[in-house]
């Protein structure tokens, strides 16, 4: 497969004619279809939720491919990179909504903050019997006020958008796994995601995250390592690799100018630390990834 460009997906250049378009839409998916070129790769700057009717072929988000059948939901979050493969037909919605939409009515209630309650969502549900029902409701809901424009009617979404959330976590039977961990330890972790998410291509070690939350290296690694299993270090670097293989693979820069963009001083210093974690250059995972 040819690389190509990501393309960045903004709710403005999807929904220009709603007075919600910088924040929430729901277009069927044979609207969102043709707003997009299908066979690009994507990128958004807002979460999606792909609600599939009826569907056949393959969506492949960052470096996993899944399969694409009736009464399918996929959750997409913020710059996660993805791509229709071999799709004969797709039938359904897709829901986008911005994280300062999600918390417009704001909840100190951790099972509902978007920081916490979207961070380790499911990426897909399969919907069968009474949750298909259940989550199908929920959503024309949605879409009914959304369409209304009536009085409060971006509260009342936004109030909504919460409840058929967290239906979708109910289905993925994964409550059980969200916030098991202390208010002060799950927002510290919470806050160095986030940190390490728009700071990851100049920041690249414990230390300044650590300064930043006005808190030790060696507390935010203790805090790190007991919550996810892996050293704040560690979780830097996975950030660090994993946008280093969205641009291997789905853009045409070359891996000098991949290593700029990360922030690395050269492509010998960027090679060796991509090396050290994926045993393959950064050229040889390329041509072993897309066959180029």
């Amino acid at each position: 497969m040819q690389n190509q460009d990501i393309q960045i997906l903004t709710l403005n250049k999807l929904n220009n004619h709603h007075n919600l378009r910088t924040e929430f839409a729901i277009l069927t998916m044979d609207n969102f279809l043709e707003k997009i070129n299908k066979n690009g790769n994507f990128k958004n700057k807002f979460y999606a939720v792909f609600l599939f009717n009826d569907a056949k072929g393959f969506l492949k988000i960052d470096n996993y491919e899944y399969d694409l059948i009736p009464q399918k939901f996929f959750f997409l979050n913020y710059n996660q990179v993805y791509s229709f493969q071999e799709t004969e037909y797709c039938k359904g919605h897709v829901l986008l909504f911005t994280k300062s939409f999600y918390n417009y009515i704001y909840t100190g209630n951790k099972m509902i903050k978007s920081d916490t309650a979207l961070a380790e969502i499911a990426p897909y549900i399969i919907l069968k019997n009474e949750s298909r029902k259940d989550q199908w409701q929920s959503f024309e809901e949605l879409k009914k006020e959304y369409l209304s424009n009536k009085n409060l009617f971006k509260e009342i979404i936004c109030l909504l958008l919460k409840v058929f959330v967290l239906k979708y976590i109910r289905h993925s039977h994964k409550t059980t796994q969200i916030n098991i961990q202390s208010d002060r330890k799950k927002t510290l972790i919470d806050d160095f995601s986030n940190l390490v998410n728009i700071h990851f291509k100049e920041l690249k070690t414990t230390s300044p995250y650590a300064q930043k939350l006005n808190i030790t290296p060696n507390y935010l690694n203790a805090i790190i390592k007991e919550n996810l299993d892996i050293s704040a270090g560690k979780f830097i670097k996975n950030r660090i690799i994993l946008e280093a293989e969205r641009l291997l693979l789905h853009t045409s820069l070359s891996v000098t100018e991949i290593a700029y963009e990360l922030g690395f001083s050269d492509k010998s210093h960027f090679g060796k630390y991509f090396k050290s974690e994926k045993e393959y250059s950064p050229n040889q995972y390329r041509i072993m990834k897309t066959g180029q």
